[in-house]
């Protein structure tokens, strides 16, 4: 058994058009500005960190955004609940369902962990049914850097199953660098999926063990996994 943990956004999911749209609503409703998630490198980052990027990028003070998190957040996640579709199987990229269906089969551990808050998660659970294929979850409101999540989600998988987790025992499957590098320090196993936001050629210069155009191939994936 392996502990195989997915990022979701542009991994397994591609909903960025519609957390584009979010931010954006957010940043006109709050400060008036004009601000889209694609401005920045949002990729493997909390969505708190997001906004304190884009607030950077439309100089609006740090301090305005820390002071009202919880109102930038409760409001970010009522937009986005607002534009996903009831049904959003056509979000879902190819590969992951069946490649998600071999993992339980084969009985490994399959948990996952992404920068979104827990209502993001529950609202692209239930319109892409992805939610049954998953353990356990751990949010980018839960832990202070990625390689943090990664730890929690040890933690939380050893306490279910009863026994460690170390090294190559831990695979991480992600789209960004930040998936690559967090991986890395806890000497985990690390597939890189170029369909997000970091180019193939960004991701390989991360040197992550194996990578992958998209994960449409899946039966390779399980052989990376091993």
């Amino acid at each position: 058994m392996k502990l195989v943990i997915f990022d979701m956004d542009q991994t397994l999911v591609d909903f960025i058009s519609i957390h584009d749209r979010a931010a954006r609503e957010l940043f006109k409703q709050y400060f008036d500005v004009d601000a889209r998630l694609t401005e920045i490198d949002f990729a493997g980052r909390s969505m708190a960190e997001n906004f304190l990027e884009l607030a950077k990028l439309k100089n609006i003070p740090e301090d305005k955004i820390r002071q009202n998190s919880e109102v930038l957040l409760n409001r970010y996640e009522t937009n986005f609940s607002e534009s996903i579709p009831p049904r959003a199987s056509k979000y879902v990229l190819p590969g992951v369902k069946p490649l998600l269906e071999e993992l339980l089969r084969m009985g490994h551990l399959v948990a996952l962990y992404t920068g979104d808050s827990a209502a993001i998660v529950s609202q692209v659970f239930k319109a892409t049914g992805l939610g049954k294929y998953f353990k356990f979850s751990v949010y980018g409101t839960e832990a202070k850097t990625r390689a943090d999540m990664v730890r929690l989600a040890v933690k939380r998988a050893e306490s279910l199953a009863g026994r460690r987790f170390r090294d190559k025992d831990v695979v991480i499957v992600g789209d960004s660098v930040r998936d690559i590098e967090c991986g890395k320090e806890i000497k985990a196993l690390t597939i890189a999926v170029a369909t997000g936001f970091h180019s193939e050629e960004e991701l390989r210069k991360h040197k992550p063990d194996f990578l992958f155009g998209n994960l449409k191939d899946y039966k390779q994936v399980l052989k990376a996994i091993g």
